[in-house]
């Protein structure tokens, strides 16, 4: 038989370019014949075919076994194929059984090196060392760490630089290993041989990145390895490490400054010189003034010499370089703000590379404007900045906009001078697509400085009542303007607010031309076209509805601007106003039925909604508007709402709410729950002139403002009875109520007779509707909600502008900035990667849809399954809880596990008797002791794992020496005994260890084979004696 060998199958994949699915299929089939082979050279030439399939993304995880059986292999070239098939066939250790198997080969292999020093042996321990760093496991790291710690003290500095690095891959298995090792691996910083002392240098590093703290007692022979070694490679390691050590000990900031220096003065290696220069940046954070108040007498050099480094690196042409430099800037003006005011160049580099066309450059040159940034620049900056978003797409555009948000509000507002240039620059933004992940941003920058700056508060009204009213179809807009304005939902709520909380600003904020308050052709005024914007609970085109918590804030910011109209009405007939800003009859009519036929939000699903809604209505109707406003004169609508304006807005907008600081907040926290206030102390602070009609004799109230009637005839259930009962024209209800119908749901009008009084409640029914439900003021009927379809896609209809914008940049002060594509689209910033993450998105959101998993189209069971993510990060957070600080425990011991030595069975003295009656009992007493109780040669744990579960005690351990204690650990894994036992040696013939033991003969054995000769001719005539007996029975 002739088996294909790697290079023949590498040559059939590269022809059957058509088939070569089928034609691996076809090969994995003779691979798993090869497998069973008894020849390891057949099973070798499988692997190998086997482990180049497993690059192309098949797994060999069923071929785990076959990899450990030529593991085992005399021959060094079929034991590393066997290896290297094994580190690439156990993806997951933890779940597969095969890795049990390999524990006693490594174990051979590694105590194999320490035989003769060198040879073979040394290679060997070296394949097993690289298998253990990729099978390693928990199980594994407690049995093999004291066979790796022998070998730090091997004498071949190849074994020594091995085991220290796979020390690091037990570690994150086994992170108790860490403290019960630490002290062998601080004594290879001292090794004599370089590459020894740079592995060493590498695992301390790449530990402190977990727990910084843990090393600190090494700084020292770090620094001395800083100012003294000539390897690059390891001072980098080295220059990274005391990096991390600063923070958790700030006093070794100022010792590293000059040695740091030196290295960034002399090195011609750029990444030892940027290390050096991020370690300066980290240092100069941590660098305080001296005890009279001055700095270091080097820090402006040193401060000097990373700029110049780092600006050398920002205009080099190699895109790493500039996006490190850019990274270097970013550390040092943590600690150096204003370090880019004085070094123009800089600044004009940084500038230049927000017309990269790499977006993680433009990124991080954005992230370092705001240290660019002063009053004198910042309009002239921010502009730019608009135009750079409009051009731009995906993360970027957001990261532009929140830097824009950060650069005008960092340190409350202290570089803005025109707030009502920085309040159009939100109304811009608030119009940009493909930024709704910034709409939470500006909308709290729209309230806090419509709060904040007094001054800008009727131009807060303003733009905000242009975004309000310009949402509706075709308003608000020029002739040759497109008819629908787009606003980022999440800015609607910000401009209800401020409009509803500062409508008494209205008639300032209208007083320029330039704005066309209508909201549709019907708008009598923008009093009404407000009121009517906020009723709508759909968006601009009247499909998409609302959310939720919008519709909320509208409804309640409606009221607030009834309530000004009706202020704004009583004062133009008392002639306090301006004629040409009044709000006339009409206007306030028109607002109050916009305000009575509001019922979607009265039933929506949303509990607030409905709540708000509801309240909003009594509120009206307590006022004594009718439930039918078209059906009421316009004289008299207006003349109510005028006697109820002082009651609206006393409710409503009492005061203009006023900004609290940060620290008022906290101390107003740390007092506690304010003191319970008293009826009578409540009161005093009401002013009940804003209420006439609570002097007024109601149906409900006397002229005292006693209540009539009791508590009782107010619930809901009497009122659902007594509405009921007169629907059914029943006459009166119960406790005195006569057909009282308080849902204001009634077909048509209806009197409720209370005593003498009598009330009319009149509203429209809506189709459809139970006479029964009608008087229920809690019953939601079953008309259906609005429909609606998503809202459009960010960024949607902007590609083709943004491609042509990103073209023709203006000219600035930092030059022409273009902005070409780079590889964005309108899926996102980078290329390949970006589609992947939104393919993957769309899955997940069709398998939750329907309720279906989502699964990849080829469901090839040859194909290797992902990496789980998330375990790294797992073994890095379990490696960082080990404490090196504290001294080692008594618990802290080195795990070994022995082979359980069975000890001899005592032996007793032979009974001289006189009679055979004695003899006889004695030896079937024995036969009973045999069968009930098996002999104690075959008690107890072989592998001696719970020595104290037995009774007796070994005679190998009571005699061994005592200087056994300090041999190494490959000598104490079998512990020589006494006596050779059967047992014992077979099963060290199974695990496969040679543990030679010297033949030796106990006073016991002797007595046992005196006592056996001297029973043989006894038990020889007892046997003549049976078989006579036997023969003349028969006869």
């Amino acid at each position: 038989m002739f088996e294909k060998t790697l290079t023949d199958l590498v040559t059939g994949i590269r022809a059957h370019k058509r088939d070569t699915a089928l034609f691996i299929s076809q090969n994995i089939a003779e691979i798993k014949a090869e497998l069973q082979s008894p020849d390891f050279f057949v099973k070798s030439n499988a692997l190998q075919k086997l482990t180049f399939l497993q690059s192309m993304g098949y797994t060999m995880s069923w071929a785990a076994f076959a990899a450990v059986e030529v593991m085992s292999s005399p021959r060094f070239a079929l034991k590393r194929v066997g290896y290297l098939a094994a580190c690439q066939g156990l993806d997951q250790p933890e779940r597969s059984p095969v890795v049990l198997l390999t524990t006693n080969l490594l174990k051979k292999e590694l105590r194999g090196a320490t035989v003769g020093g060198g040879g073979e042996g040394v290679y060997h321990a070296g394949l097993a060392i690289n298998c253990l760093s990729n099978i390693a496991t928990e199980d594994l790291g407690k049995e093999l760490l004291p066979d790796l710690l022998h070998l730090l003290k091997h004498p071949s500095p190849y074994v020594r630089k091995k085991a220290l690095l796979c020390l690091y891959k037990l570690f994150l298995k086994y992170p108790q290993g860490l403290r019960l090792s630490f002290d062998q691996i601080k004594l290879c910083l001292e090794d004599s041989h370089p590459s020894v002392v740079s592995c060493a240098v590498n695992v301390i590093t790449e530990l402190s990145d977990k727990n910084p703290k843990n090393y600190l007692p090494l700084a020292p022979a770090f620094f001395k390895l800083l100012t003294s070694s000539a390897n690059n490679w390891m001072l980098i390691k080295v220059v990274k490490l005391l990096g991390s050590l600063v923070p958790e000990e700030p006093r070794l900031a100022r010792k590293l400054l000059e040695p740091l220096s030196n290295i960034v003065k002399s090195t011609h290696a750029k990444s030892l010189l940027y290390e050096a220069v991020f370690a300066i940046t980290l240092c100069l954070q941590y660098t305080k003034t001296k005890a009279d108040g001055s700095k270091p007498s080097n820090i402006p050099e040193v401060v000097e010499l990373c700029v110049e480094t780092l600006r050398g690196f920002v205009s080099d042409p190699d895109q790493n370089l500039k996006y490190l430099g850019l990274v270097g800037f970013g550390s040092l003006l943590q600690s150096q703000p204003k370090v880019l005011h004085s070094h123009s160049e800089c600044k004009g580099l940084i500038l230049q590379c927000l017309s990269d066309e790499d977006v993680t450059i433009r990124t991080r040159a954005l992230g370092l404007l705001r240290f660019m940034t002063t009053q004198r620049n910042l309009v002239d900056l921010i502009t730019q900045l608009l135009g750079h978003v409009e051009a731009a797409s995906g993360e970027y555009k957001c990261d532009l906009v929140e830097e824009i948000v950060r650069m005008c509000s960092s340190n409350k507002y202290e570089l803005v001078a025109e707030f009502n240039w920085y309040f159009d620059v939100l109304v811009t933004l608030a119009g940009v697509r493909g930024i709704e992940s910034q709409g939470e941003a500006i909308a709290g920058q729209w309230m806090d400085v419509a709060w904040r700056v007094l001054p800008v508060r009727s131009y807060a009204v303003r733009r905000s009542l242009e975004v309000l009213v310009c949402r509706g179809p075709g308003a608000g807009t020029n002739e040759g303007q497109e008819g629908e304005r787009h606003t980022i939902p999440e800015v609607l709520p910000a401009a209800a607010w401020v409009v509803g909380e500062y409508s008494h600003l209205m008639p300032e904020a209208l007083e320029e031309e330039g704005i066309d308050p209508r909201y549709d052709a019907t708008s009598e005024g923008p009093y009404h076209a407000l009121v009517q914007s906020m009723s709508a609970p759909t968006d601009a085109a009247g499909v998409n509805p609302l959310a939720a918590t919008t519709q909320a804030v509208f409804v309640q910011n409606a009221m607030k601007v009834f309530a000004a109209a009706c202020q704004r009405n009583k004062d133009a007939q008392g002639g306090m106003s301006l004629e040409k800003l009044d709000c006339s009859d009409g206007e306030l009519f028109a607002c109050a039925g916009a305000l009575m036929k509001n019922d979607h939000y009265a039933e929506s699903p949303d509990v607030e909604v409905k709540e708000r809604a509801f309240t909003a209505r009594q509120l009206l109707l307590s006022i004594g508007l009718p439930s039918d406003v078209s059906a009421a004169t316009v004289d008299s609508i207006a003349s109510t709402c005028r006697g109820a304006s002082s009651t609206l807005t006393y409710l409503l907008t009492p005061e203009p709410m006023k900004p609290i600081s940060a620290k008022a907040q906290k101390r107003k926290l740390a007092e506690g729950p304010p003191s319970p206030v008293s009826v009578e102390e409540w009161e005093k602070d009401v002013d009940w002139d804003a209420f006439p009609f609570l002097h007024e004799e109601t149906p409900w109230f006397d002229a005292e403002s006693n209540v009539r009637g009791s508590a009782e005839s107010i619930c809901f259930t009497k009122q659902q009875s007594a509405a009921t009962a007169v629907e059914a024209g029943g006459g009166v209800g119960l406790d005195g109520f006569e057909g009282l119908d308080l849902g204001g749901s009634s077909a048509g009008p209806e009197t409720s007779t209370f005593g003498d009084s009598a009330i009319a409640i009149s509203s429209p029914q809506p189709p459809g509707a139970s006479p029964r439900r009608e008087g229920d003021p809690f019953y939601l009927s079953s008309s259906a909600a609005p429909t609606g379809r998503l809202l459009d896609a960010p960024g949607g209809g902007d590609a083709e502008t943004a491609a042509k914008d990103s073209v023709e940049a203006a000219a600035s002060k930092f030059g022409s900035i273009q902005l070409d594509s780079g590889g964005e689209s309108d899926e996102g910033y980078s290329g390949a990667k970006a589609k992947k993450k939104k393919k993957k998105k769309v899955k997940k959101t069709v398998g939750l849809k329907h309720g279906t998993i989502v699964e990849s189209d080829d469901d090839d069971d040859d194909r290797a399954p992902g990496p789980k993510r998330g375990s790294v990060n797992k073994e890095s957070q379990n490696l960082a809880l080990v404490d090196l600080t504290t001294p080692l425990g008594e618990d802290d011991v080195m795990p070994r596990n022995e082979h359980y030595v069975v000890p001899d069975r005592p032996v007793a003295e032979p009974m001289k008797s006189s009679t055979k009656k004695r003899d006889k009992k004695k030896k079937k007493h024995k036969r009973k002791e045999k069968a009930e109780k098996p002999e104690d040669a075959v008690e107890g744990d072989l592998l001696g794992f719970d020595t104290m579960a037995f009774g007796s005690t070994s005679v190998a351990a009571t005699s061994a020496p005592t200087g056994a204690e300090t041999l190494p650990a490959p000598t104490m894994a079998a512990p020589t005994t006494a006596t050779s036992n059967p047992i014992n040696d077979a099963f060290d013939d199974l695990l496969g260890l040679e543990m030679p033991q010297p033949v030796q003969t106990s006073r016991a054995m002797v007595q046992l084979a005196e006592v056996k000769t001297a029973q043989q001719p006894k038990k020889a005539k007892k046997h003549k004696k049976k078989k006579s007996k036997k023969k003349s029975a028969d006869k």
